[in-house]
């Protein structure tokens, strides 16, 4: 019998073992570099908005040669820094490699907390915040327009109970990232005139519908800034486009030229958000005469014998402004009256202008000409009420212009109509609505490549259980579990035994 050559089994043992060895270092290497990340999650909480991934892909951010710098100087024992460190990860990695994230725990690491303080003066660590440098490799030089820092407080949204305690509700990490890295990319805000003259909102107060319009452009890097008509002779220069909220005020003869001269301009662009409660007779005539005309109505319907104002709308499928939002719906509270949109009409297109719907309400829904009447339950009347199959306008957008091709496109002039102001008020302002305004303002200054939906603000939930149910909760857990797992491991124990 021949024997047993151990040495030539030693050998295949060992070859075996190194080439498990090279496998799982492969295995290994390729997880860590090539993966697919699955969000779960009912709403998408941990994935990046369409918004933001846009702005991610916006040049200069996308041609750069150095990644732009975001160091989180957070504490990890704050109860903020997981939060923070999964959304820097999510835009880290879908930057492709042109964010690169850096950790620094001020208490645990003292001495890089002190390089980072000197290399950035200015700067305290006597809060958690996110410091985004986009300077390039070896730049020392101070630049705030390519230096940005967030502190934790501009990350959490908070509230006050009912023991004026103040509480984080809710999180906008991700919109508060992306507005620095917009700013950065495009330089110097954008500006767009606020004709406060003509509007009774209060510019000053922080929860005025002024306040509310104004933060949400700004996270769009637009500056929005008050301007009086009686005061200038034409629309400065700068302005990237005129915007008018709940204009209560009609215009002279004289403003109205300014307002024509101005629209007659390159590249105009002009949102009107109106109060149905007033009706500036000459504005509501240059906005007739392009095609949209807001209808002496109110958007009403009957249900169980009552009358409803709240109207719900769908998003029409324009991609130019409704890209995400379209066939979605919303609720407008508050008075809201019906507009009269004059598509494809022959007259226009002789003039090149081109209306078309944005928003449309509830077929449900009617333009109640008698909503002044008090005590009387609405009922449709076909001779002086409106209704339409499928829903009448209460949003619509003008192009002044050939916008089908590119070169044509920048010279086009467009202005978008809301016929319901009330949504601009903090405490009724809902997402899709904000991220409709957003879209238009963007696609009324041609910048298309960010009309999408932006980032949701993640909220806290707060469960309130009552004693007994707490109980039970502290039964099931530590009793009836532990209890139920050792009962199924005897089992198992006693079969195997058997």
């Amino acid at each position: 019998m021949k024997p047993i050559s151990r040495l030539g089994i030693g050998s295949l043992s060992l070859v075996q073992l190194v080439l498990a060895v090279v496998l799982f270092l492969a295995a290994a290497y390729l997880s860590a570099n090539y993966y697919k990340v699955w969000d779960l999650t009912k709403d998408r909480d941990f994935t990046l908005s369409d918004l933001t991934q846009k702005i991610l892909a916006k040049d200069p951010l996308s041609e750069r040669e150095d990644p732009i710098r975001i160091t989180v100087a957070f504490r990890k024992s704050s109860p903020f820094f997981e939060r923070v460190r999964r959304t820097v990860d999510e835009f880290e990695r879908e930057s492709g490699g042109r964010i690169e994230a850096r950790y620094l725990d001020p208490v645990r690491e003292p001495d890089a907390a002190a390089r980072f303080v000197s290399n950035y003066p200015g700067i305290t660590l006597n809060t958690d915040l996110l410091l985004i440098d986009a300077r390039t490799k070896g730049s020392s030089e101070p630049d705030p327009n390519l230096t940005r820092f967030l502190e934790v407080d501009d990350l959490i949204i908070y509230s006050t109970d009912q023991n004026n305690q103040r509480r984080p509700e809710g999180f906008q990490i991700e919109d508060r990232l992306a507005t620095a890295l917009l700013s950065i990319a495009e330089g110097a805000p954008r500006k767009l005139y606020f004709l406060a003259d003509k509007s009774p909102v209060e510019s000053g107060s922080s929860e005025s519908p002024w306040a509310m319009l104004a933060d949400t452009l700004l996270r769009q890097n637009l500056v929005l800034t008050p301007l009086n008509l009686s005061d200038i002779q034409s629309i400065p220069a700068d302005a990237e486009g005129i915007v008018l909220v709940a204009p209560s005020y009609d215009l002279e003869n004289r403003e109205i030229d300014i307002l024509n001269e101005y629209w007659a301009r390159p590249g105009s662009a002009i949102l009107a958000i109106l109060d149905p409660r007033h009706r500036p007779t000459k504005l509501r005539a240059f906005l007739r005469s392009h095609g949209i005309t807001p209808n002496d109505d109110r958007l009403i319907s009957v249900q169980n014998g009552r009358s409803i104002s709240q109207v719900p709308a769908i998003f029409t499928s324009f991609a130019g402004v409704n890209e995400g939002l379209a066939g979605q719906s919303t609720t407008f509270d508050g008075p809201t009256c019906s507009l009269t949109v004059r598509e494809n009409a022959e007259d226009l297109n002789k003039r090149n202008i081109h209306p078309f719907n944005l928003l449309e309400a509830s077929a449900k829904f009617w333009g109640e000409t008698r909503y002044q009447e008090v005590g009387v339950l609405p009922e449709f009347n076909s001779g002086t009420d409106l209704r339409r199959e499928q829903g009448l306008p209460v949003a619509a957008a003008v192009i002044m212009g050939d916008a089908k091709s590119d070169e044509a496109a920048e010279a086009a002039a467009r202005m978008v109509v809301i016929s319901n102001s009330h949504f601009l008020h903090p405490e009724r302002a809902r997402e899709e609505q904000i991220d409709f305004v957003k879209n238009s303002v963007n696609w009324l200054i041609g910048r298309e490549e960010l009309v999408g939906v932006g980032p949701r603000g993640l909220r806290t939930y707060k469960l309130n259980l009552i004693g007994p149910e707490v109980s039970f909760l502290n039964n099931l857990i530590l009793l009836f579990l532990p209890a139920g797992l050792l009962v199924m491991g005897g089992l198992v124990w006693s079969n195997r035994r058997a």
